[in-house]
């Protein structure tokens, strides 16, 4: 039995990984087979408020009082540096750092399940090009109300790595690959899977880069607000569906599937996201690049619980 830890054993620094409740936690740990869904840093006693983590949710990158971001999740996890350094206070300093532009961000958890769609070998299912679609379409209106506010998004995982990897560079070490996945041969890309959406867009195009422009005004015009139950009946129906079946690997056909136009519409909701300035239409080839490098990079809080460089503390105690 693992064992379990109260708040007043947690160290400043300390990485929180939670195991979130709802269809889209659902969907995210069974596609990065992981057992978490979102992550934090701990941050200790900060005035009247009591115990703090820095996290990035959709207000922002904030700072919550303990019990009010956990109080929503199954369990949360305590990890730290196996080789701890004389002192986390650059990690603590990166933190805050972020905290006092926290507003400049967002975060929503349907771009963490868009990317891991798009980069990590999936189960095959009758019902998976609809749920590709749907997920990809909710992430693109998220990425264009972000626009549209003048914020950038930042997944919550990559607050974390960002405080370690800027802080104390070379202390945290993440793998490049999920457990049964192989990275796909393309170059620096080593985050997007063999038999992956994106590595099926590659070789589709045998290398070549995609044609076209992406409106953007257009697409921004187009966009509606994402239909929350859409995405939970997308979600349900492929997750109950692949229960159904002998485990095997999806073969993604861009066409057949009709899942091209909603990359389009992510990747250039994406780049408008995380370039905020310039109008007008956006060489496709741009975003699609765009694209491929920031899914390439993005970590995932089950990357993080897979971490070698993370000693497990315990799992936290919701009662002291």
């Amino acid at each position: 039995m693992k064992r379990a830890i109260p708040p007043a054993k947690l160290m400043p620094g300390d990485i929180l990984l939670y195991r979130g409740v709802g269809l889209v936690s659902d969907a995210i740990r069974f596609i990065d087979r992981s057992q978490v869904s979102h992550s934090a840093v701990f941050l200790g006693r900060h005035g009247e408020m009591g115990r703090t983590v820095g996290e990035a949710i959709r207000e922002g990158v904030v700072r919550r009082e303990l019990p009010k971001s956990t109080e929503h999740a199954e369990w949360v996890e305590s990890r730290r540096l196996k080789a701890p350094p004389a002192t986390l206070e650059p990690v603590l300093e990166r933190a805050a750092c972020y905290l006092e532009r926290g507003e400049r961000y967002a975060f929503e958890q349907i771009l963490l399940l868009a990317f891991l769609c798009i980069t990590r070998s999936l189960a095959g299912s009758s019902a998976l090009g609809r749920f590709l679609r749907v997920t990809l379409d909710a992430a693109a209106e998220f990425l264009l109300q972000l626009v549209r506010t003048g914020r950038e998004p930042m997944i919550c995982s990559e607050f974390v790595c960002r405080c370690y990897r800027e802080g104390l560079p070379g202390s945290l070490d993440v793998p490049e690959r999920a457990p049964g996945g192989r990275a796909a041969d393309v170059g620096k890309m080593h985050g997007i899977r063999r038999g992956s959406t994106l590595a099926a867009l590659i070789d589709s195009r045998g290398g070549a880069p995609a044609e076209g422009v992406v409106d953007l005004p257009a697409l921004a015009g187009m966009s509606r607000p994402a239909d929350a139950s859409a995405v939970d009946e997308a979600i349900r129906d492929y997750l109950d569906d692949v229960q159904k079946r002998p485990p095997r690997a999806a073969r993604i056909d861009l066409e057949l599937s009709g899942l091209e136009p909603s990359l389009v519409r992510f990747s250039g909701a994406l780049f408008r996201a995380r370039t905020l300035p310039g109008e007008g239409p956006l060489p496709r080839a741009a975003a699609m690049d765009a694209l491929f490098e920031a899914a390439a990079d993005f970590v995932t809080p089950g990357d993080l619980q897979r971490s070698r460089s993370l000693a497990f503390c315990g799992k936290l105690k919701t009662r002291e």
